[in-house]
């Protein structure tokens, strides 16, 4: 048995095991990262970062300059459009999130597009030479065993073509919507695994010509060639998913030459210097699993949930579980919290991924009111004269417009990306729109984003280590301390604490992941919040 030098075995070394590790290494814990791939995967994938994601980046301690200047330019990735073809007739537009400086009142960083391949490189560089973290490719996960305080993992070194054994306390499942580490452990999962297949065609183009006037993030298209494009950068990489039904039109069936056809169909003329780059074939699911533990072998990211991507909540939800996880794994280790903490992940982040898989399904179905409108069953398409028939009679008009506007909630949750709670406090805002937020500083809830005179955020004092006591400025019976954990304090002026709902000698405290634990208004709290704290951070002695 080969026994490295580490608490976490972190299996998968895309966005979330890369963020999970630097997560886990702030914290002083030692892990090794595996990913059965040589090198990182260039397909694009995911594109959308939202707030909550660039927060939790930002508090790893990741360069915030280095993301957003790899991001897609604001002006290009700010709406999305319904069109028949990129080069003809406009549906419709929306606005693709809130994009704007307007949003800042709410976070530091409104919603980015980035390739995730661009993440994944800024993520390596970010554990890259960290003493706590031994990033292995060519590794690849094959099983486990749980033996009395530790888990047994085997792997297979691709490289030397010779299996691995590996003793760490904990195993994280980051490896992905087809986990290997799930399957092994016989999770099931709850949701249809297949609502529709889609042939991925990544595609290198300048298509700069033809969408200047419009550009936008996404376009749905509804004319020969039906499918989403993902423009990630308009000058040079995009993505059509287009659906097919594997039975008629396998896989092998899309060759170089019809994938080439299919992508000038949806743009609606010749693309000089096109370029296939990918083809492959994946399936809209909507699944959460049965479970996210078993023992000490944690799922996180896709290994635990897969959503349709209308709304890009996928990649999003996988970085929040991990900032969840982390922490936990890191307080139980270092004794200030009890292992029976370990036990809310699961039932904090599942209930979210449920809300996040439900939406992401509801944004898929509006869809279907829009082909109704356009008279098209969805793969469906007519010909070009009888489509700009359509779109021009002023009868249908206000049909076709109601259901463009129908989708607004789509590209608009800003609820979920920052106002996800855990518990129950914030269990009446669940019939709101998704777009409609009003932060409140409730146990459960993310810490309100305030402004400080110095300029940083209220997010910016959560300290990653420990527990954060934030005070009214008449915080003198909270200097003593109230839990076995380590206490962080910072004092709000009496108009930043008024904004919070405290009075001058309240508190709130709050978790490492932002999240507030209690909320103390007055300083008759003390005893509640000791309580509370001491219940949540050791329910084994509870």
């Amino acid at each position: 048995m080969t026994q490295l030098d580490a608490q976490v075995l972190m299996v998968g070394a895309g966005p979330v095991g890369l963020l999970g590790a630097r997560l886990l290494a702030n914290r002083g814990i030692r892990t090794i990262l595996v990913e059965k791939h040589g090198s990182r995967l260039e397909a694009p994938k995911a594109h959308a970062l939202n707030p909550r994601s660039l927060e939790i980046c930002a508090a790893a301690g990741l360069p915030m300059d280095r993301i957003h200047a790899a991001a897609t330019p604001r002006a290009e990735g700010a709406m999305v459009r319904m069109v028949a073809t990129l080069a003809t007739d406009e549906i419709g537009a929306l606005p693709y999130e809130r994009q704007d400086d307007a949003v800042r009142d709410l976070t530091p960083f409104p919603l980015i597009n980035i390739e995730q391949p661009r993440l994944e490189a800024i993520l390596e560089e970010g554990v890259a030479g960290n003493p706590h973290i031994d990033l292995r490719r060519s590794l690849e996960w094959k099983e486990c065993r749980h033996e009395q305080d530790a888990v047994v993992s085997t792997l297979w070194d691709r490289g030397s073509n010779r299996s691995l054994t590996l003793r760490t306390r904990y195993v994280i499942a980051a490896d992905g919507a087809n986990s290997d580490v799930r399957r092994q452990l016989g999770i099931a999962m709850d949701g249809p695994e297949v609502i529709q297949h889609h042939v991925m065609i990544h595609v290198e183009a300048d298509l700069r010509a033809i969408v200047a006037r419009r550009p936008a993030v996404l376009y749905f298209l509804f004319g020969p060639a039906t499918g989403v494009f993902i423009a990630y950068d308009i000058a040079r990489t995009w993505v059509l998913m287009h659906p097919h039904d594997p039975a008629t039109a396998p896989l092998d069936s899309f060759t170089p030459d019809r994938c080439r056809a299919i992508v000038e169909e949806a743009v609606g003329a010749p693309v000089p210097g096109l370029a296939i780059k990918g083809i492959r074939s994946w399936a809209m699911s909507a699944q959460v699993a049965e479970r996210y533990r078993s023992g000490n072998v944690f799922l996180a990211g896709d290994a635990a949930h897969r959503f349709p991507p209308t709304g890009g909540l996928g990649l999003n939800t996988g970085l929040a579980d991990i900032d969840n996880l982390a922490w936990k794994i890191a307080a139980v280790e270092q004794g200030w919290a009890g292992p029976g903490l370990l036990g809310s992940y699961e039932s904090e982040r599942r209930t979210v991924a449920q809300v996040n898989m439900n939406q992401s399904l509801t944004n898929a179905m509006r869809m279907f009111t829009l082909f109704q409108a356009l008279e098209l069953m969805p793969g469906q398409t007519v010909d070009a004269s009888t489509f700009a028939a359509r779109l021009a009679d002023p009868e249908r008009r206000p049909r076709i417009e109601a259901a463009v506007a129908h989708q607004a909630d789509h590209f608009d949750s800003l609820r979920l990306q920052l106002g996800y709670a855990y518990g129950d406090a914030l269990r009446a805002d669940d019939s709101l729109p998704v777009s409609q937020f009003e932060p409140k500083a409730v146990a459960g809830a993310r810490l309100p984003h305030l402004r400080l005179p110095d300029g940083r955020s209220t997010l910016d004092l959560v300290a990653a280590h420990g527990i954060t006591v934030l005070t009214g400025p008449g915080a003198a019976p909270w200097q003593g301390t109230i839990s076995k954990a380590p206490m962080n304090r910072a004092s709000l002026d009496e108009a930043l604490a008024a904004r919070l709902g405290l009075s001058p000698s309240g508190a709130l405290i709050v978790r490492p992941d932002g999240h507030i634990l209690f909320v103390a208004r007055t300083r008759d709290d003390i005893a509640a919040a000791t309580r509370a704290l001491e219940t949540f951070l050791q329910p084994d002695q509870a």
